[in-house]
């Protein structure tokens, strides 16, 4: 609670996070309404369910709620990824015929292009 210079920052940083994704909830909300949006993620699903109960009248989840929700999925989802990559770069260094291959196998599949969602999907090793 003291007004300290970790405090002041990690307020911004939090206030910077609500805002982006304030952003992207009203943008998604925004594409359901037009007709266009994909509801193959988390957040379509939560605020297709939510609409749901609300267009029949039943007590549905409010902006901050889903904003709460939402920002847990977004934050677990980061900290998943980010260990899962740490865990494959230890891995990695303990066994470099694995990274060998690794490395050769996203050669042959992406050559010199920086890979892509579409590439990720046609590397096995």
């Amino acid at each position: 609670f003291l007004p300290t210079k970790e405090n002041k920052r990690q307020k911004e940083l939090n206030r910077k996070i609500i805002s982006l994704l304030k952003n992207i909830i009203e943008k998604r909300e925004k594409e359901m309404q037009l007709g266009i949006a994909k509801n193959d993620d988390l957040l379509g699903i939560l605020l297709e369910s939510n609409k749901n109960h609300l267009d029949h009248g039943d007590k549905g989840m409010t902006r901050e709620e889903v904003l709460e929700e939402f920002q847990l999925f977004y934050l677990a989802g980061q900290e998943t990824t980010s260990v899962l990559l740490t865990w494959t770069m230890v891995m990695l260094s303990m066994y470099p015929s694995w990274q060998t291959r690794a490395r050769e196998e996203v050669l042959q599949v992406c050559g010199k292009n920086v890979p892509s969602f579409d590439s990720l999907s046609h590397l096995k090793t």
